[in-house]
């Protein structure tokens, strides 16, 4: 089954490849959305299975309240040997698409981005295969492991706010990786809370503070200030004059909103989490669990409709300036 699955996953990139260099023939001056969307749909899933990678692996130390056996572990290398196989092939795709327009990857930060993830990916698989005494290699796994996810985040951040901006707003970014961030916590904090221990609900308060604190800064400050400088005054009077005025009269609007209560949930969340998170409060209570854990849905939802408004106003706003 497993070497179904991976030829599978061969034959799709290969497919994927062909789609690129069939039309090697036709000129390209320059990198459109379109051109990219094979890379994403790539990095994207690259992403969940370094989340899945992630869980299992913490499955496996022991960090959940769950039962492991011998079909965690081949879970858990599947994802694994996926994930390798799914970052370099995103890797090669964006340099077939950029080769082909004349452009070189790596002289952008995002092309060095995923050369690090290939490398990091390549470090964390093969030394698992080979060594049959891996616990040898356990701490180096782990560290590879965490430091890959993060690494995909900002690669996955990166490389939409490229596709969308053609360019790179320092404020625009950070606001983007602090709701990264913050979504990474809140998704920690549902698996932590899902599968209760002593330690666990520990690192959910601590994700909890983070998700805030990571809120806060991306949210409130750095997009409160970004919104003052920039896109009043400059984005905002183009978008309303253009043909999608409604770009801002709905989504912008409706973002303005979540701004306010987003940072809000997180800052509840993580009083819930000072309050309730000791004296085996929330390991001994289930109802207060499951309520941490709507909480916490709710916020990542916002977040994620954050991203897509976002994303869909400042494609309109770089397209009615004649940026795309």
């Amino acid at each position: 089954m497993t070497r179904r699955i991976i030829l599978l996953i061969l034959m799709s990139l290969l497919l994927l490849t062909y789609s690129v260099t069939a039309n090697e023939d036709e000129e390209h001056t320059e990198l459109s959305f379109s051109d990219w969307v094979g890379h994403a749909i790539l990095s994207i899933i690259g992403l969940v299975l370094a989340i899945s990678v992630v869980v299992t692996g913490a499955e496996l130390t022991g960090r959940f309240k769950r039962k492991v056996g011998a079909q965690t572990f081949k879970i858990h290398r599947v994802i694994s040997i996926l994930f390798s196989i799914f970052m370099i092939g995103s890797f090669i795709y964006g340099l077939l698409i950029t080769s082909e327009n004349d452009t070189l990857l790596l002289s952008s930060a995002h092309g060095w981005l995923g050369l690090i993830i290939v490398i990091f990916a390549v470090l964390q698989i093969f030394p698992s295969i080979l060594i049959k005494k891996r616990i040898k290699i356990k701490y180096p796994h782990m560290i590879f492991g965490y430091s890959l996810l993060v690494l995909v985040v900002l690669q996955v951040i990166l490389g939409l706010h490229i596709s969308v901006l053609e360019d790179v707003k320092i404020l625009v970014l950070i606001h983007s990786i602090g709701g990264g961030f913050a979504a990474l916590a809140l998704i920690w904090i549902v698996i932590e809370m899902m599968h209760p221990t002593n330690e666990g609900i520990k690192r959910a308060k601590a994700a909890g503070f983070l998700a805030a604190f990571f809120n806060i800064i991306g949210c409130w400050i750095i997009g409160g200030y970004n919104y003052l400088i920039d896109y009043g005054s400059n984005v905002k009077p183009i978008i309303l004059s253009g043909s999608l005025p409604w770009a801002h009269q709905i989504f912008m609007e409706t973002k303005e909103h979540v701004f306010i209560f987003l940072p809000i949930l997180s800052i509840l969340l993580a009083i819930i989490f000072f309050i309730l998170g000791k004296d085996y409060i929330l390991l001994n209570d289930r109802k207060a669990r499951h309520g941490v854990i709507l909480i916490t849905i709710i916020t990542l939802f916002m977040i994620l409709l954050m991203f897509v408004m976002g994303a869909f106003i400042s494609y309109v706003g770089n397209f009615e300036a004649g940026g795309i």
